[in-house]
């Protein structure tokens, strides 16, 4: 796919909480549409009732209340709006896995939906492209290219400064003689790639870790007794069986190296 020709949507999802899959939930989404023959930014923003108290630490961040989210469309009610408007599209986030998580999950059985669609992680792009910019939280290196933003931590607040750090590495990566979407992962280093499948996001993770050394957050839901729990987990090696992958890692919650049927990850996020 052109690089100058494709349909890019940024999106952000505040949530209840960190953990999908031990009950937090969406409360709000917002997504923003580049087109290449235009300048003009397409947007899509809802507030969600996420039928589950928000947690304190979760308003101390977005500002939330329940009283804003009690009479708003339910997540099932939005997601179809969503759906349409990220349609043939390249899914573009900070810190893509933590979104996708909680839409995937938010999809249940329907997940498939979003499994051929191509995602650029405009935070490993940021760590490619602005190797000074020393801390790559949004809000920070925003303030270190120049982008200000006078507005509250919120879904479009945040989709908007994404497009416009998204758009200086668009013209970093054009400069570099990046020609097609696909190409992006050979900015710079093919190692820790910033553009995947969705289907292919976990595996991404899991081999950055490895080679990086680092430590990931798993919410883990077992196949045999169905309990989810959340880990800290070292990462050694995935080991490839007849029909599913394994993830070997040292489970710092169990003090023991565990394996984890990948399949069974159902959110996954690389500790900074």
């Amino acid at each position: 796919m052109k690089l100058d020709r494709a349909q890019f949507t940024i999106f952000d999802v505040e949530t209840t909480g960190l953990y999908p899959y031990s009950g937090d939930r969406i409360c709000e989404i917002a997504a923003a549409r580049i087109s290449p023959d235009s300048n003009r930014l397409k947007k899509f923003q809802s507030l969600v009732n996420p039928l589950r108290p928000m947690s304190y630490g979760a308003f101390s961040v977005n500002g939330i209340t329940d009283d804003m989210v009690k009479d708003k469309p339910t997540i099932d009610q939005v997601l179809p709006h969503f759906l349409k408007f990220i349609k043939g599209s390249v899914l573009v986030a900070y810190n893509a896995g933590f979104d996708l998580g909680f839409v995937e999950s938010a999809l249940g059985k329907n997940r498939d939906l979003l499994a051929d669609y191509l995602v650029v992680d405009a935070l490993t792009l940021a760590r490619k492209l602005f190797r000074n910019a020393g801390r790559y939280n949004l809000g920070m290196l925003s303030e270190s290219l120049g982008i200000k933003s006078d507005e509250e931590h919120r879904a479009m607040a945040d989709v908007v400064m994404t497009v416009k750090v998204f758009k200086k590495e668009l013209k970093l990566l054009s400069a570099e003689g990046v020609k097609n979407v696909e190409d992006i992962i050979y900015a710079r280093s093919r190692a820790n790639a910033p553009v995947k499948r969705v289907k292919d996001y976990k595996l991404k993770l899991i081999e950055d870790a490895i080679r990086e050394e680092r430590k990931l957050n798993i919410t883990y839901k077992s196949a045999w007794s169905n309990v989810v729990t959340n880990r800290v987990v070292t990462p050694v090696q995935i080991q490839k069986g007849y029909d599913k992958s394994y993830l070997v890692a040292y489970c710092h919650m169990k003090n023991e190296e565990r394996n984890f049927r990948v399949d069974c990850i159902t959110e996954i996020n690389l500790i900074e």
